[in-house]
């Protein structure tokens, strides 16, 4: 039967891949062999463990979950560079320096990231609309955890309160009664 470059049968590339999308072992044997559909489950979990003790489907697996982990990072960073991008944008950007307006494909990388949208009229005039940039340095600032520095500067006058007393409150007394 013929291997790939990583040693593997078609089948144990198929459960090294299902194992690696999240598959437990079980469920992804079943896939990478189709005629197991019909076994006892024992039979499954036992061939599935072996085969997934097996060092070279091992040594696959971890290739797997190697490039998850760097795409799954790369998105996240991508995610808040494009964050930064609307946030950090400068109106000025979009025009050149005689005054007039740029052009769509005029624009640096980081301003046509801040655009939400542009229209062009019958004579060529350009009308930028932009991403809502407070919306941006709200999520950065959320991400940065700077509204739970914010929250912890707030007073609560109870709290404050309870504080102050400190442990010198001795006791209850009967105001209504001190009198009698």
């Amino acid at each position: 039967m013929s291997k790939n470059e990583h040693g593997l049968t078609p089948q144990q590339e198929k459960f090294a891949q299902g194992l690696g999308a999240g598959l437990n072992q079980s469920a992804a044997y079943r896939e990478a062999y189709p005629a197991s559909l019909t076994w006892a489950d024992k039979t499954i979990w036992e061939k599935a463990s072996v085969l997934a003790g097996n060092e070279k489907v091992k040594a696959r697996l971890a290739i797997i979950q190697e490039m998850a982990a760097e795409k799954a990072s790369v998105s996240a960073a991508r995610i808040l560079e494009e964050i930064q991008r609307v946030a950090y944008s400068d109106i000025r950007a979009i025009t050149k320096p005689d005054g007039t307006l740029k052009l769509p494909h005029e624009l640096d990388a980081a301003t046509a990231a801040a655009v939400a949208s542009f229209e062009i009229d019958q004579y060529g005039g350009v009308k930028y609309k932009f991403w809502d940039k407070n919306s941006s340095l709200e999520k950065l600032a959320k991400h940065k955890g700077l509204y739970e520095l914010d929250n912890k500067q707030k007073t609560d006058p109870l709290r404050d309160l309870l504080q102050s007393l400190s442990g010198n409150v001795t006791g209850v007394s009967d105001i209504e009664g001190e009198d009698e």
